[in-house]
């Protein structure tokens, strides 16, 4: 399995927000996004009478005690949104606090059940878990990692805070300070849980015996037309069958097809070596009956090309409508694989659902770390099925980002689907048989379960 950045690595950004009650490279960038140099300053100074500025000046305080008297309890979403409205004010800063104690410091004293709610909705897992990641990460090579340090990243990644709002939270001096800390985290995580398992046979054993998983493309936007008309940066990834991702290939521009990114990756240039391992696609064989041996697979959607060790869905131009048994096995395989594909699109919805820093349209500046922090936020995803802290709160579910990142796909596919049939007819003719064998005998399967 590999784990694959085209191009630089890493990032910064800011803002998200919502309410519950109470119940790489060798040195770490000190990069700063230009909004986080000074978040309160306005393009053009109002024209405010005196009375005015002073009702805002009592407004701003006022909201100033509520957060910092209900901190521990306000959901960070909705923290930092009334903190942006706050400092957006034409009013001076107010001054800094002078508290010994950080937000975190009181958050560790305050939540120190295993399963209080807050860890989730914060750092978006238990507190076992964040202390099992700390552990981890924490060896003999970085002995002085404080578990500050990780809950700052933690919170960035999760709710896209800016790093001005992580100072007083989590006790930097300064921004470039926070920022050194993010990079310096991610990189740790890169290193540590970057060695990703080989995908098991064990995708779905008996309608698809010997499968390891599936093939997909995650799209992450980007402002402006740098990458394209569809302004994205491209992700493949395959995903196994307990939706972790056992092999990522990050950042390839969206002006590319997935057949040209899929034909460049590594993922690729190994299958298709003769002289090097190929890894899981080296598994066991499995017999299907007339003399065929199939080994270890992934599927992947129509606009990638027929392989032995890649299985992609019927022409369904070339379907007939006739009911014999060998149309019905190829209908029949085209929705168990369209189905299955699913699993790698639910797996980049729930990166970007938990990991809120993917959630909005990168700024051309900050291109080059993105693919960086998309690995970053995908490992973790790993690391969080392995824990069993993979369900997301309810809340943290944003159906219309997902849905509108899925329709840019799905017009992609049929733009592409032509183009992409031209190639089927010269696929290998072993990879037919292949393909025309696992349909058959998922027809036997689902006749025999239905009898």
């Amino acid at each position: 399995s590999h784990l694959t950045l085209v191009g630089k690595a890493m990032v910064a950004g800011a803002g998200n927000s919502y309410l519950i009650g109470k119940s790489a490279a060798n040195e770490t960038p000190a990069f700063v996004n230009s909004s986080d140099r000074d978040p309160t300053n306005v393009p053009e100074k109002l024209c405010l009478n005196d009375q005015l500025l002073s009702r805002l000046s009592s407004a701003a305080a006022v909201t100033r005690s509520f957060l910092k008297s209900n901190d521990l309890f306000l959901p960070p979403s909705q923290y930092l949104r009334i903190e942006s409205l706050v400092s957006s004010l034409p009013l001076a800063p107010s001054p800094s606090s002078t508290s010994a104690s950080t937000w975190f410091n009181r958050f560790l004293t305050s939540a120190v059940e295993d399963d209080d709610p807050r860890w989730y909705i914060c750092f978006g897992m238990s507190r076992p878990t964040f202390f099992h990641l700390l552990s981890i990460l924490s060896s003999s090579d970085s002995p002085s990692l404080r578990s500050s340090s990780l809950a700052a990243t933690i919170f960035r990644l999760a709710h896209n805070a800016p790093y001005k709002s992580l100072l007083l939270r989590f006790g930097f001096d300064s921004v470039a300070d926070a920022s050194r800390a993010f990079f310096t985290i991610c990189k740790l995580i890169n290193e540590k849980l970057g060695q990703l398992d080989d995908p098991k046979p064990d995708f779905s054993p008996r309608l698809l015996p010997n499968c390891c998983g599936v093939l997909g493309f995650g799209r992450f936007k980007v402002d402006g037309k740098l990458l394209g008309s569809k302004g994205s940066l491209i992700v493949q990834a395959i995903v196994d069958s307990s939706g972790r991702f056992a092999d990522i290939s990050a950042g390839w521009p969206s002006t590319m097809k997935p057949e040209a990114i899929f034909r460049q990756s590594k993922l690729f240039s190994v299958a298709e070596s003769e002289s090097e391992s190929r890894s899981f696609l080296d598994g066991a064989h499995c017999e299907l009956g007339k003399g065929i041996s199939v080994a270890p697979y992934i599927l992947g959607d129509s606009r990638l090309p027929l392989l032995p060790w890649l299985m992609t869905p019927y022409d369904s131009s070339s379907l007939n409508e006739e009911e014999d048994s060998f149309e019905t096995s190829r209908r029949e395989f085209n929705n168990v694989v369209r189905s299955a594909l699913s699993r790698a699109e639910i797996a980049f919805d729930k990166v970007r659902a938990r990991w809120r820093i993917l959630d909005r349209k990168w700024k051309p500046e900050t291109i080059e770390f993105l693919p960086f922090v998309i690995t970053t936020c995908c490992l973790l995803h790993n690391f969080l099925v392995n824990s069993g802290d993979y369900e997301l709160p309810e809340e943290c579910v944003n159906e219309d980002v997902a849905g509108e990142m899925r329709k840019d796909e799905e017009d992609e596919e049929e733009e592409e689907e032509e183009e992409t049939k031209s190639s089927e007819g010269e696929a290998f003719t072993e990879s037919r048989r292949i393909r025309d064998a696992i349909a058959e005998n998922l027809s036997r399967v689902s006749s025999t379960k239905m009898n």
